[in-house]
């Protein structure tokens, strides 16, 4: 074997070698492209779901608005009609005002003085109920202001009453 067959067969050698690395890279680029491919066909799937998401989203949104101006409307109606009663409500009370400062209000007035002074002179009930029983603090009782206790009955202190 001559040098010139020597080197023609290190040649071939890495000749054979380099193909070989080559068809490696090769595969290694066809997995690499499958499973991007694989990837990308998931991330779109995804992307899918969260644009029909989104939509839906949206549209509940647009039919709270719709539902949102339909009570805006009635919000509107309901106010020019608490204004309408507002009127009338100013109104009717200018009229009692106006029959309260009148003589029927002045003879309503004269008829209860009458009616409690009668009440009084027979010792009946006059329709006003009576006020309720003070009693009125001593010298050392620490009650001021304090309205009476029935006979009997218990202070929250404990203590007995005397």
């Amino acid at each position: 074997m001559n040098t010139a067959q020597l080197a023609a067969l290190i040649a071939a050698v890495f000749f054979a070698a380099g193909v070989c690395v080559a068809a490696y890279a090769l595969i290694k680029l066809a997995r690499l492209l499958s499973e991007a491919t694989r990837v990308l066909s998931g991330s779109r799937e995804q992307t899918d779901l969260l644009v029909r998401q989104a939509q839906a989203a949206i549209d509940r949104t647009n039919e709270q608005l719709d539902r949102t101006d339909a009570i805006t409307a009635n919000m509107n109606e309901v106010s020019a009609n608490v204004a309408e009663l507002t009127e009338h409500v100013s109104t009717l009370a200018g009229l009692g005002r106006a029959l309260a400062a009148g003589p029927v209000g002045k003879v309503a007035a004269v008829t209860y003085g009458v009616r409690h002074a009668v009440g009084m002179r027979r010792g009946g009930v006059t329709g006003v109920p009576a006020a309720p029983a003070v009693s009125v603090p001593g010298p050392g009782d620490g009650a001021a202001g304090r309205p009476a206790l029935r006979p009997g009955a218990a202070q929250m202190t404990g203590r007995q009453v005397r």
